[in-house]
Parts: C-alpha cells; structure tokens; sequence
C-alpha cells in the first residue's frame, strides 16, 4: 500500500490539526485521481482547526485546488490523464470536499467525474487554484445579488474574497468600488488597490461617515461583508443607501462571512433605512461553476498580486500562523513541488 501526508483535522474539537501518514486513494470507475499542484488556504481551514466551522473529523482539510488527473476511472470522460482541471467542493448532499470529504491538503486526492471542469491549458496552475474563490464571489455578485453598472460598491475586508470581489465589481460597471480594512490591513489595501479599488479607507477612521461623503450623501448601493468581524457588519450597515420612505430596497448588503460566535450590532438602521441583506454561501452548482471557469480561462482576473506564500505540507502550522498574523494574504500549498511537472 503507498502512502502520503496530509494535513487532516484528525478529532473533534479545538486544534487536533496534524501531518498524518495516509494511502493513496484508490478511485472507482467514475472517478478521477488529482495530483493537487496548488491547494489554497481559506480563513475556513482556520475556523474548522479552532472548532468554529462544520465539518466531519478525522478529514484531509483543503476545498481551494487545482491539478492534474493523474488516474481516471474507466467510466470518465470529463478528462483525459494529464489534463488540469478543478472541482466543485460540493460533491454530494452534505459532502463537501475538504470539510467532509478528504480534500487537497496531500499529493493526491479522489475527485468524482461529476464536479469536475478542466481548465484550460494557458490558465497557470495556481491560477486555477482560485476557481473556488471565483465561484463564490459570482454567486454573491450575480446571482445572490446583483453589482449593476453605475453602482457605488463597498466592500468590507480586504482578504482574498474581498480582493476577488473588487475585481469582478469593476467588470460589472460599478462606478466605484471602495475597499475597507483595518490600519493593520495597509498590505492588503495596497493589493486592493493594485487590482482595481477606486479608494481604500481605513475602518478606524469612520468609513460610514467618509462614504457618504464619497457617495454624495446616498451611500453605496451595493455592500459586500467579508470581513468576519462585529464590527465589519456594522461598517457594512453605515455604508449601504437608505430608503426612509418609499418602496426601499435601494441598498443591498450580501453576508459572505462565518463568524464563528455570536456578534453585537446595531440593526435600527436595517429597519429605518429598509435595506435588503442577504446571505451568499453556496451556488448554483454547474451554472455557477462554469460561468467561473469561464472568466478564469478568459484571464479577466489578477491572481498573482494576491499569491503571497507558498509552503510544503509540512510547513502547515507556519502557514496557518502567517494568515492569522496577516503576513499573507492567500498561502498555498504546493503539495507536489512548484509549477506543473509537463
């Protein structure tokens, strides 16, 4: 039997993340063996090392990945050995790849045929790494709701989904995109700022009271949250436009986030000002993913800029503690070495 590591969450409860010596999987007819070139590291994997997000132990971590198919069963036809491609982590009901389901953090892992979508072949592998990334932000941006172009947009959080966010915020026509973030977030503002942000403001300095004066006095008409912070859902209220009187609805604000523990706001306004929240979680499972890979293969997204770390499997808890301490803003693994082996 060959063996492997992985990273896995290996017990219920806080910490119980360890390097573990696994098999190699085998695959069935209607499945394919990744070897996982890039795995990306979600603030999630976090949550699920302190307890503080669903998942299923003893598991493999890691739903952010890309690579190629190593092995296919005898029933694929999705794609051919050598091929790259990526998968939707949602690979039956309540079976979530990475959270569930043995995932991306080891050389290889098990993907069915059924989520899988190849890539194509110009896309850098680490690139498409990112496809998890996309699908969520076109879900929140298109399909939970909608950036229209002329739009003012507010974006709370400058981690990977608000930086994804701000990008695919300017391909829908948004006037401005205004990205919020903490003075200890100044790096990733920079990066923001790179790819796309109009403006950044810090969240110590009263950013409600700085968009309405950037808004001329509306505020914004779409507000994404990603911050995963108290007060990042009330920075996300100040900043959203106000209806007092009519119909409402002129202010949409869309939760990405899991805090992972109760939070304290101040909603009057939510009533007051009749703004429209709405939480983005999921997608439309092949609708959404193929949409995303689309965007992706059409090179419509900066990813290099926010690609600050990579690390070997065994390097895991460096890794970690480099995204808490916000020393990097998307770590990957590169469970096979750098690049892609031709």
């Amino acid at each position: 039997m060959q063996t492997m590591q992985a990273v896995r969450k290996i017990a219920p409860g806080k910490g119980h993340v360890a390097l573990c010596e696994v098999p190699i999987p085998e695959i069935g007819p209607d499945e394919v063996l990744m070897k996982v070139y890039a795995a990306g590291i979600c603030g999630s994997d976090l949550l699920i090392q302190e307890d503080r997000h669903f998942y299923r132990a003893p598991v493999t971590q890691g739903h952010e990945f890309s690579g190629v198919a190593a092995k296919v069963g005898r029933n694929v036809k999705r794609v051919k050995e050598g091929d790259k491609f990526v998968a939707d982590i949602e690979c039956g009901k309540g079976e979530w790849l990475g959270v569930t389901v043995d995932g991306a953090f080891a050389p290889y892992m098990r993907v069915p045929e059924h989520v899988i979508y190849p890539i194509a072949p110009h896309v850098p592998i680490e690139h498409a790494g990112m496809a998890e990334l996309v699908v969520a932000t076109h879900h929140l941006i298109q399909e939970r709701a909608q950036v229209r172009v002329g739009d003012d947009v507010v974006i709370v959080g400058p981690g990977p989904m608000g930086i994804v966010a701000t990008q695919y915020a300017k391909l829908c026509g948004a006037r401005q995109v205004i990205l919020i973030g903490l003075k200890s977030d100044e790096k990733r503002l920079a990066i923001g700022r790179q790819v796309g942000a109009d403006i950044t403001i810090y969240a110590e300095d009263d950013p409600g009271k700085q968009v309405m004066e950037l808004t001329g006095g509306k505020g914004a008409e779409f507000v994404l949250e990603c911050s995963a912070s108290g007060s990042g859902v009330q920075h996300a209220i100040d900043c959203a436009r106000k209806a007092y009187e009519g119909p409402g609805g002129k202010g949409v604000v869309v939760f990405i986030s899991l805090w992972g523990q109760p939070i304290t706001v101040n909603l009057d306004q939510v009533s007051l000002g009749q703004l429209d929240i709405r939480g983005s979680w999921s997608w439309n499972g092949r609708e959404t993913w193929e949409h995303a890979v689309d965007l992706i293969n059409r090179g419509l997204f900066q990813f290099a800029p926010l690609i600050t770390g990579h690390y070997r499997l065994d390097e895991w808890e460096t890794a970690f503690e480099n995204l808490r301490a916000k020393r990097d803003l998307k770590a990957m693994f590169l469970p096979n070495g750098a690049g892609w082996a031709q």
